[in-house]
């Protein structure tokens, strides 16, 4: 009688214990602390917040993550394949990171410090930027609006065009530092925009966001903020929640570390280029941001490009896994 997958997983573990930290290795455990990290903020800032975390949400993702790293865990040591094992593990590391990033900027930004979405636009006003002249010149040019919508749709099902990308290249170690450097750049963003609240630029602007109504711009951010701030809001649900955060624009940072992760695969180079450069181009009106935003997206962006790659070198990440099934 054969053993179970579960039994034939855990034979593989005793028979193979001394492989475990090559297995995970320093790039896994560099990740797992940020995710943990994000884990640990969240527990602390939500009461401090007098906020709660859907119970549902905690559990539907911890659940989704057990699933997929015992997976992991299968084509590892029990079916060895190294892309399939590397997939089901990046994934829950994204997972996490997405949801625990998503909740943590609901606790930063339940703050009654000012707002400082006046200063932002002094500082627009300094480089030359108006605001509501570009919304005007694309409210005459709806096509491109459509075009720009559609680009900064695309960060989501960009996330995972990434993993699977760089899976499929076999690129492991720049995808280790494609998510370590989305896990610290979630905190830095977390960190800044905790003490520099702000709604954003499109309801800074709302009356000249209303002249424009065929371009059908609405951020329903600024309600679940405002909410956050009065504390109408206590209950978080990932289900209803929206992007909440403005500086920095994590729209440009998922932008910046796309591009440098599309580099690694040759057929994806140039269209992933092109995708990004429009939603960096969709940031501003699309998602009501200053222009300082996205300067200091760009910056959080190269932070933790070049942490990550400090942390996880080179090199480092990309050793082929030989472990062999129980038996």
């Amino acid at each position: 009688m054969s053993p179970t997958p579960a039994a034939a997983i855990a034979d593989a573990v005793r028979a193979d214990w001394r492989d475990i930290p090559r297995a995970l290795g320093r790039p896994a455990l560099a990740i797992w602390a940020t995710v943990a990290t994000l884990a640990l903020l969240v527990a602390i800032t939500f009461p401090l917040a007098g906020l709660t975390l859907s119970p549902r949400d905690i559990a539907l993702n911890a659940a989704l993550s057990a699933v997929l790293l015992a997976g992991a865990a299968f084509y590892t040591w029990v079916r060895p394949d190294e892309r399939i094992a590397r997939l089901l593990h990046a994934a829950p590391q994204f997972v996490l990171m997405t949801f625990l990033g998503g909740a943590l900027s609901y606790s930063a930004m339940a703050t009654t410090l000012p707002l400082w979405d006046a200063t932002f636009d002094a500082m627009d006003k300094a480089l030359g930027f108006d605001w509501p002249a570009l919304l005007a010149w694309t409210g005459r040019h709806p096509d491109l609006a459509l075009i720009l919508k559609l680009a900064y749709a695309s960060m989501l099902p960009q996330m995972a065009l990434v993993i699977v990308a760089l899976v499929t290249v076999r690129a492991f170690g720049e995808l280790d530092r494609f998510i370590l450097a989305f896990g610290l750049a979630a905190l830095m963003t977390m960190a800044v925009c905790a003490v520099t609240p702000s709604l954003c630029a499109g309801y800074f602007y709302r009356d000249a966001v209303a002249a424009q109504p065929h371009l059908g711009l609405t951020w329903n951010s600024v309600t679940h903020v405002l909410a956050l701030r009065s504390g109408e809001m206590t209950f978080v649900s990932m289900a209803t929640a929206e992007g909440i955060v403005t500086m920095p624009s994590f729209h440009t940072v998922s932008a910046i570390l796309f591009i440098i992760a599309f580099w690694h695969v040759v057929w994806l180079r140039w269209p992933g280029l092109v995708l990004n450069v429009a939603m960096l181009a969709a940031t501003p009106i699309v998602g009501g941001h200053y222009l300082v935003d996205l300067i200091a997206g760009l910056a959080v962006a190269l932070a933790a490009r070049w942490l990550a790659v400090r942390m996880i070198p080179n090199g480092v990440g990309e050793v082929r896994l030989e472990l062999r099934p129980a038996g």
